[in-house]
């Protein structure tokens, strides 16, 4: 056993440790053929996967000396043909997109049927390095490189140079293919590997190396820091299923955090974070609206919401049956109360945005709109806000800061309160404290679990732990406490599913009324 052969085993045990199979991604090119060559040295089963993306004429060969190769090893081989070209025009993809996600698809199919561990890839010290510098280069606002380890996909020869991995194979003997495709310079990837990276790595010997250790470094920050941002993106759920987020948190958070979580939020929206992407989200979260690619960003009540230009809504509206569903129109009059006022002014009361005022789901009976998505009649979560706005408003009348908590499970309440600080000459008598005690009380238990706790204004660190040490599984606030808020002021990172935004307005009035007439001189 060779050296080379030491450190992939001891790599393997590492990323990869047990008996169980692994599945090899191999493509017939040099360093998946020396991956192969490798396990075959391990005594691990191991299963070969081959996608033939059907981009040359010649691509069947690939496949035939694929099969070759892991039958004279001892190893089984799947093999796929897929027409990827005609899948990425299909879906309006990028061509190199379409691949990779019909790759990695297959090779996780493959994994499950054969019960592997891992699936690994044979990406080298080179693939790392230049997946640093396209990063770079494209404006991806950070460079990660390539992950030794990602779910299931293990990377053990990203510490090997391509040139080690072929004088192994010379060393056996072995034949292996030359994609044709990689010697095109127009491609960003293949410019960087003939004409840039020969040049670097004649100055600069170890740059291979050093790009490894950066990306390395830039992984552990951001598994320490993406929880941190993350914990910053509270989702205002009134929009459903159009994304929307709480602004107070974000603005409130370091500017290298907020750019970090605004960074997660364009790439789960299918965008690059480009510069100028997060510039323009930056400025929604201040309050303006913005054009961002394929999405309108609109400010809503203290949330941003991301508007698709072209929504599709209907799908997720689901009116009581006998009920006629369709959009709303011009002309169209809801009945609010004892108000009958125009659709559109009631959808812009409650921070729909133009963009989707136009295409709101409504029903209608006899042609008089009787139902509105999400506002008529009042869903559950808005039904709880109320209530606790209510319990606020008589605090506020005794004198009390006005917050109100309303804690629900199985469309029960357990346990509802109001703010006693005053009354009790306690600190810790806060609404969320007092319900979650009744609540106990009521329910003979001492932690909470699939409970709802609908509060008027974000909890402070100390009703926050409370609520995490009594499993409670969801929190609804109406407006943020940038003042005391556990999320918006201290940013921290709760095992909660947060959301924010139900009634923000009327609470946020309440709070300000509240405090200006603390402030007016006493006569």
């Amino acid at each position: 056993m060779n050296e080379l052969e030491r450190r992939f085993r001891a790599r393997l045990e590492a990323l990869c440790p047990g008996e169980e199979p692994v599945v090899a991604a191999v493509s017939g090119g040099g360093d998946s053929v020396a991956l192969l060559h490798l396990l075959a040295g391990v005594g691990r089963p191991v299963v070969v996967a081959h996608l033939d993306h059907a981009l040359r004429s010649d691509s069947a060969e690939d496949a035939r000396f694929v099969c070759e190769l892991a039958g004279r090893l001892g190893f089984p081989c799947e093999l796929r043909r897929v027409e990827v070209r005609a899948v990425a025009q299909r879906k309006r993809q990028n061509l190199e997109a379409a691949a990779r996600e019909l790759r990695y698809a297959f090779l996780a199919e493959v994994a499950r049927k054969h019960g592997a561990a891992c699936v690994l890839t044979a990406h080298t010290l080179e693939d790392n390095a230049e997946t640093v510098l396209l990063q770079l280069f494209r404006g991806a606002g950070r460079a990660l490189g390539i992950r030794a380890r990602q779910g299931r996909v293990v990377r053990p020869l990203l510490e090997v140079a391509r040139a080690e991995l072929r004088a192994f194979l010379k060393a056996r003997g072995a034949d292996w293919l030359e994609d044709p495709s990689n010697e095109r310079v127009c491609l960003d990837r293949n410019y960087l590997r003939h004409e840039v990276w020969p040049r670097v790595t004649a100055r600069f010997p170890r740059a291979g190396e050093a790009l490894l250790r950066y990306a390395e470094s830039q992984q552990a920050d951001d598994a320490a820091l993406d929880p941190l941002a993350r914990a910053r993106i509270v989702p205002d759920r009134r929009f459903e299923p159009v994304f929307a987020l709480r602004t107070a948190p974000l603005l409130r958070a370091s500017a290298a955090l907020r750019r970090r979580a605004l960074r997660w939020v364009l790439e789960r929206q299918g965008l690059r974070p480009e510069r100028r992407y997060l510039e323009l989200a930056e400025r929604a979260l201040a309050g303006a609206s913005v054009s961002l690619s394929s999405f309108v960003l609109r400010p809503s009540a203290g949330g941003v919401v991301w508007a698709p230009r072209r929504p599709e809504l209907l799908a997720a509206a689901n009116p009581p049956p006998g009920l006629a569903l369709r959009t709303a129109q011009p002309g169209d009059r809801v009945r609010a109360g004892k108000i009958r006022k125009r659709l559109v002014d009631f959808l812009a009361e409650r921070g729909v945005p133009p963009e989707l005022r136009r295409v709101w789901p409504v029903a209608e009976r006899e042609g008089e709109v009787v139902w509105v998505w999400r506002f008529l009649p009042e869903d559950e979560d808005r039904r709880w806000m109320r209530r606790a706005l209510e319990l606020a408003r008589e605090a506020s009348s005794r004198g009390e800061v006005p917050i109100g908590a309303v804690l629900v499970r199985g469309g029960e309440v357990l346990g509802e309160s109001a703010n006693a600080v005053e009354a009790c000459a306690d600190a810790t008598a806060h609404a969320e404290l007092l319900a979650l005690r009744a609540a106990q009380e009521r329910a003979g238990e001492k932690v909470l679990p699939g409970a709802t706790l609908y509060v008027t204004l974000e909890p402070c660190p100390m009703c926050m732990g409370a609520l995490i040490e009594a499993q409670v599984g969801r929190l609804v606030w109406a407006t943020e406490n940038p003042k005391a808020g556990a999320v918006t002021r201290y940013g921290m990172d709760v095992p909660l599913e947060l959301e924010g935004g139900r009634l923000a307005r009327e609470s946020a009035m309440l709070l300000k009324g509240f405090f200006a007439d603390l402030r007016e001189p006493k006569t």
